[in-house]
C-alpha cells in the first residue's frame, strides 16, 4: 500500500528507434501475459495523459505530494490502479482514481478497494467523473452505487459531472 508517490524520474522512458511494437508489448507484460505492475507515478501519468491530455504532469504530482502531507489523504494501489482517498469525516472518503487497467480489471479493483474501506470502518465512499464510461464500470461492480448528475467547478469552469455514492 503506497502512501507517497514513488521517487521516479518524471521523464518518458527512452526506446531505441529499432524497438518494435511487439517488443514494447512484451516489455509491458508479465510471464502469464498480464500487465506488469507499474509504479504509482507511471499509473498516474498514463491515466492523466489518456483522460486529460495537456495536463502539466509535474504540477499535478506536486499537488498530489502536497495532499499526501495531510494524514487524511492516502494513496492506495491495487494492481495498476491508484486510488487517492481523502477522509471527509471518520466514516466517509472521497475517492479519485488513476488507472491503466482495462474496464473489467478496473471493476475488480473497485470491488477490492470497497472491501478494504469497509474493513477499515468506512461507511461511505463518494467520487465523481465527467466521462460516461464510468457509469458502466460502476454498474458492473455489482455494488450498491447511487449515481446522479451534478455540476462541479473544475479549473474555474462549471462542468457537468456524474456523482457516485457507495454505502459500504
Amino acid at each position: 500500500m503506497a502512501t507517497t508517490p514513488e521517487k521516479t524520474p518524471l521523464v518518458a522512458a527512452q526506446q531505441s528507434p529499432d524497438a518494435g511494437i511487439l517488443d514494447t508489448i512484451k516489455e509491458q507484460r508479465g510471464e502469464g501475459g498480464e500487465k506488469k505492475d507499474m509504479s504509482v507515478a507511471d499509473i498516474i501519468r498514463k491515466s492523466v495523459m489518456r483522460e486529460s491530455p495537456g495536463t502539466d504532469f509535474d504540477k499535478l504530482m506536486r499537488q498530489v505530494a502536497t495532499l499526501l502531507k495531510d494524514p487524511k489523504n492516502k494513496l492506495i494501489k491495487i494492481r495498476n490502479t491508484v486510488f487517492l482517498m481523502s477522509l471527509i469525516d471518520p466514516q466517509t472518503v472521497e475517492v479519485h482514481t488513476f488507472s491503466s487497467e482495462t474496464p473489467n480489471r478496473l471493476v475488480q479493483n473497485y470491488v477490492g478497494a470497497a472491501k478494504m474501506l469497509k474493513q477499515q470502518g468506512i461507511k461511505k465512499a463518494v467520487t465523481y467523473a465527467d466521462q460516461p464510461g464510468y457509469l458502466e464500470v460502476a454498474k458492473k461492480t455489482g455494488l450498491p452505487v447511487k449515481i446522479s448528475q451534478t455540476t462541479k467547478v473544475v479549473g474555474g469552469q462549471a462542468k457537468p459531472m456524474y456523482s457516485f455514492e457507495l454505502e459500504l
